[in-house]
């Protein structure tokens, strides 16, 4: 499996716990695919989209807010800068690189 294939799985699967009511599960693996997704623009911005609509649905407004000031820092993925394992979501600073989780790392680097 390729980056863009794990970013697409990662979104899948956070649609499967989505449905099946896993709110905090469904937020996992919304940051791994913001984790993935993070050398593409598109994927990127989608996938800060994604946790915005999390947020809207959970009434999380401060997650909401977070999100609102971190699309436009999508655009940081279409010059390759953005903080390496960063999951894209209030609970790291916008700007701070994370270790990376070891399955996501033989993708990435």
């Amino acid at each position: 499996m390729n980056r863009r294939q794990a970013f697409h799985h990662e979104l899948q699967l956070a649609r499967r716990l989505r449905r099946l009511g896993d709110a905090a599960g469904e937020l996992r693996h919304l940051e791994r695919a913001h984790i993935l997704g993070q050398p593409s623009f598109l994927q990127h911005g989608l996938s800060h989209w994604l946790m915005l609509l999390w947020a809207w649905g959970r009434r999380d407004w401060a997650e909401l807010v977070a999100q609102l000031l971190r699309l436009p820092g999508s655009l940081g993925s279409l010059l390759g800068l953005y903080p390496l394992g960063n999951p894209g979501t209030r609970r790291v600073g916008p700007l701070t690189p994370q270790p990376l989780p070891e399955d996501l790392a033989r993708l990435l680097r």
